[in-house]
């Protein structure tokens, strides 16, 4: 078993870095309100690199803090929007079929309504670029048919293993692609898989910490375009671009890194000698 640390890698990837991140850029805000619009980094660090104790003190609390908002808040942003369109990753690894983006009931549908209006710097490249051109088959493809039926073969044996109770796996067997059954999955192999649990953890925190960044472009985008709007920055279509093309590629690493850390704990299940 890894040793759990106070202060663990997801704490500083997820937490730490998206929130001092928050506080860097208001930051910048202040700088440039206070210097006519005129960036300079040598005096920007000048000006935040004399901190005192008590003030860097602060400054880890509040980035804490801050980090955990947004991290929660891209959960149910960014993730949210990613499985309402593709699923959860073991299921399109596995090739099971997809509920799609709408679901019953108007008030979910509302909702899925106006996710890609708050997420639009990423659903609009997701639109074009991933399903136009087809770029979300780099983060969203399935295994190879022997994967998958050897992983759908020692899944339903490790079903059968934890649920002995007749009426209850009959029920799991007939209904599996209706249940978040890689929940048990990556439970199962996080204990009985010691030396594979510091990379499962590493993915956990690269695909967290890859997911806030994406949110975090997308409040920096609709920052410039509002800020564009009511005139307070010259209107610039090709740096709203930029931002928009820069969080599709943290939706599209966060997605890859999704991916990544299940098809771990699937080919865990895979190689598994007991099933």
């Amino acid at each position: 078993m890894i040793k759990q640390n106070p202060f663990s890698l997801y704490d500083f990837l997820g937490y730490f870095v998206p929130g001092a991140i928050l506080v860097y850029f208001y930051l910048i805000l202040d700088f440039l309100e206070n210097n006519e619009n005129q960036f300079k980094l040598s005096r920007f660090l000048a000006d935040t690199g004399n901190l005192k104790l008590d003030q860097i003190l602060f400054f880890i609390i509040i980035s804490y803090a801050l980090g955990h908002l947004v991290n929660f808040i891209s959960s149910i942003t960014i993730e949210k929007y990613a499985i309402w369109k593709y699923d959860y990753p073991s299921k399109y690894l596995l090739n099971l079929k997809l509920k799609g983006y709408w679901a019953n009931g108007l008030i979910r549908n509302s909702w899925r309504i106006l996710m890609p209006i708050i997420l639009f710097p990423i659903a609009k490249l997701d639109f074009i670029l991933g399903d136009i051109l087809q770029f979300k088959d780099f983060y969203t493809r399935k295994l190879d048919d022997f994967l998958i039926g050897l992983i759908k073969e020692k899944g339903q044996k490790l079903l059968n293993k934890l649920f002995t109770n007749e009426s209850m796996n009959e029920r799991i067997n007939n209904n599996v692609e209706e249940y978040d059954f890689f929940r048990l999955f990556a439970h199962y192999t996080f204990e009985h898989s010691k030396s594979h649990q510091f990379k499962i953890v590493n993915y956990v925190a690269l695909y967290g910490f890859l997911r806030v960044l994406s949110l975090i472009t997308v409040i920096v985008f609709w920052f410039l375009f509002f800020s564009m709007i009511i005139k307070t920055i010259p209107f610039n279509i090709w740096v709203l671009f930029i931002v928009s093309i820069v969080s599709y590629i943290f939706f599209m690493a966060f997605m890859k890194f999704y991916r990544r850390y299940t098809l771990e704990g699937l080919m865990l299940i895979a190689i598994n000698e007991e099933l």
